[in-house]
């Protein structure tokens, strides 16, 4: 008998702790929305109604969650770990870098000769990739020794399905692509088929 009653203790404590969270979170009900309710269903201004909802329905359903309140918890859970699956799951998609993306390699020279930026309104500096030459020299910082440096292109498509391009140089280790320097990122049009030598447009 002692287990009963404490199986029904517990249960009450539930109860207690789901009442409180759905007092907490309800929306209340505005004048107007309830006249709305009760103008699309007359039965609602009814005492027999308002007794039904009001009084019987929370009796009924607290009784029923002392009862079997194992499963109200487990419904609990189960409702919380869909969710947190339904918000990794919409999370966008970190770029990287892959081995098919890796178009040239090429040295530290190299790129900047071919990302110098000549401007002549002198609105951008006259140094490798312009504005960005401070972001380029820090990215070179955190280069290993032996590291190689790539030039690459990749088609890329977001968790929402929205299909871009992306350029500019990678560092590669061993083999296996790491830390990369965007140069291009523009989205694509769906109907078309982009290129992945299409000539860079550089950030300045």
């Amino acid at each position: 008998m002692i287990y009963l009653y404490w199986y029904l203790g517990i249960g009450a404590i539930v109860l207690a702790v789901v009442y409180g969270a759905h007092y907490l979170t309800k929306d209340k009900e505005s004048d107007s929305l309830r006249d709305l309710l009760e103008a699309v269903n007359p039965d609602r201004k009814k005492l027999s109604y308002r007794i039904l909802n009001n009084i019987v329905a929370p009796v009924l359903a607290a009784v029923l969650v002392v009862a079997v309140w194992p499963v109200a918890i487990y419904m609990k859970i189960k409702e919380m770990l869909q969710k947190k699956e339904s918000y990794v799951s919409t999370e966008e998609r970190e770029f990287a870098v892959e081995r098919e993306h890796l178009l040239e390699r090429l040295t530290v020279q190299e790129i900047e000769r071919r990302e110098v930026v000549t401007d002549p309104l002198n609105a951008a500096p006259d140094l490798p990739f312009g504005h960005l030459h401070a972001a380029w020299r820090e990215f070179l910082q955190g280069k290993a020794d032996g590291a190689e440096l790539w030039s690459f292109s990749a088609h890329w498509q977001t968790t929402w399905g929205r299909k871009e391009l992306r350029c500019g140089y990678a560092v590669v280790q061993d083999g296996a692509p790491g830390n990369h320097f965007l140069t291009v990122w523009k989205d694509l049009p769906e109907e078309q088929e982009a290129d992945a030598n299409t000539k860079q447009v550089h950030v300045d």
